[in-house]
């Protein structure tokens, strides 16, 4: 009966999982998921006389980007990004940001929920027409 060393097969079993572990790993750091993330975008927005000027109509991204909407007014305003529930207070002269992790898609409005002393008022929402609207397309 012969001998067969079983060193050199387990030594070369290791040496495959060690890989797919690799392998494994440097896809979740920088695989293609990874690699498609665009970089922050900033979109400055003034509302003047309770409006966006100039003023556009929707913000296209894409799901899974970062966006900051840069706020300013000339008045006292609480802006609510519905489907992310995300309220702001801006008061001119103090500009304000909104950072969003877009990570669920759909279309969805930015409102105005009061200006000036109605602002105060934060959790009754007035049924107000959009500012805008923010689109998250999917991947």
């Amino acid at each position: 009966m012969k001998n067969t060393p079983f060193h050199l097969p387990l030594a070369s079993l290791g040496l495959a999982i060690f890989l797919l572990c690799a392998s494994a790993q440097s896809q979740a750091q920088g695989g293609p998921a990874a690699s498609q993330r665009q970089p922050e975008r900033h979109v400055a927005l003034a509302i003047a006389q309770r409006k966006i000027a100039p003023r556009p109509p929707t913000i296209r991204v894409r799901q899974h980007d970062i966006i900051t909407l840069d706020w300013t007014t000339d008045e006292e305003v609480s802006i609510h990004l519905h489907g992310y529930d995300q309220l702001l207070t801006v008061k001119p002269g103090a500009p304000q940001a909104m950072r969003i992790d877009a990570s669920v898609p759909g279309r969805f409005p930015v409102s105005a929920h009061g200006y000036g002393a109605q602002t105060e008022h934060k959790g009754k929402h007035h049924r107000e027409a959009p500012l805008m609207y923010l689109e998250v397309l999917p991947r």
